[in-house]
């Protein structure tokens, strides 16, 4: 989980103008959504030049993503987000690590039955910069119900073999509610800390094409963000294996720290966030509704290079 997104994007760049009936903005549109063009703003952020993409055609990232199984992508859709039972009421006490182990497979076992309704994409964050800097492929799908919100992750960076499946389920029945993070590649579920943490610092996380072209779905991508943006604060679940490490001094920039504070909408910032940072920033992704100003950009660029 650690190659994937970034910091929660409270506003994204894609707009849809059909809604559908139910369940409010996840269902198809009428007219077809648009994506804002994916360039680099210039703003000295990133750690090397923005990866050249070009070379790749939109009939390359088809037949690549349709590797995992042309039956479980690019289905018909009516709502963005699948229906999971309703569990046993778990009260106060939220859910056990168990049963979110059972959640988890059985969100892997909907997307290879070809039962949920994943959105793919050549993803902006782990294939920029430095994680992996070739094109990283993913499926995204969510899931639903009265007291969890799950996701679930399934990746491939171009040139390796094998698809690797990842998730997200995070239980609402706490106060804030918890996420959970896990790599799930065979029946073992391993609950992930640190590794998730350094880019899912708020949770799930909205969700950013390399290209405007190299996206399945646009108006499903679209329906997937606005679910994702619509989330409670949450808090990252550690596992027992995997506790937090001392991550020094919080971003205290106020254009920052209006969303992302310890009593804000979303999580603290860290020095460990720094790749999600720079890339959300550089693109023009944060902060959502403004650029930052030079001596802005000098004060975020001098936090994320000082010593611990």
């Amino acid at each position: 989980m650690n190659k994937t997104a970034a910091v929660v994007i409270l506003g994204f760049v894609l707009t849809a103008s059909g809604h559908g009936d139910s369940p409010g903005p996840t269902t198809g549109p009428a007219t077809p959504a648009k994506l804002k063009p994916v360039a680099s703003t210039g703003s000295g952020l990133l750690l090397d030049v923005p990866l050249d993409l070009s070379r790749f055609s939109r009939q390359q990232f088809e037949a690549f993503s349709s590797t995992v199984g042309p039956e479980k992508i690019r289905r018909k859709w009516t709502s963005a987000i699948t229906p999971l039972p309703n569990p046993p009421a778990a009260g106060e006490r939220g859910l056990t690590e168990p049963e979110v182990r059972d959640i988890m497979l059985r969100i892997r076992d909907l997307f290879d039955e070809g039962k949920s309704a994943p959105v793919s994409d050549v993803g902006l964050i782990s294939t920029q910069e430095d994680v992996n800097r070739k094109p990283m492929y993913n499926h995204v799908a969510a899931f639903a119900n009265s007291s969890v919100n799950a996701y679930l992750l399934v990746q491939r960076l171009a040139g390796t073999e094998g698809w690797g499946y990842f998730a997200i389920v995070q239980d609402l029945a706490t106060e804030p509610p918890s996420d959970y993070f896990a790599d799930i590649n065979g029946r073992e579920v391993k609950f992930e800390g640190q590794s998730c943490y350094k880019c899912h610092s708020s949770g799930p996380l909205a969700l950013h094409p390399a290209r405007e072209d190299l996206v399945s779905d646009v108006p499903l991508l679209a329906a997937i963000n606005r679910h994702i943006t619509e989330q409670p604060a949450s808090r990252f679940h550690f596992p027992e294996h995997d506790r937090p490490g001392d991550y020094g001094t919080p971003l205290a920039m106020e254009a920052c720290t209006r969303c992302h504070d310890a009593d804000a909408p979303r999580g603290v910032l860290f020095r460990a966030h720094s790749h999600p940072i720079r890339i959300l920033v550089d693109f023009g992704y944060m902060p959502p509704n403004r650029r930052l100003t030079p001596k802005e950009l000098a004060e975020l660029k001098s936090w994320l290079e000082a010593k611990p």
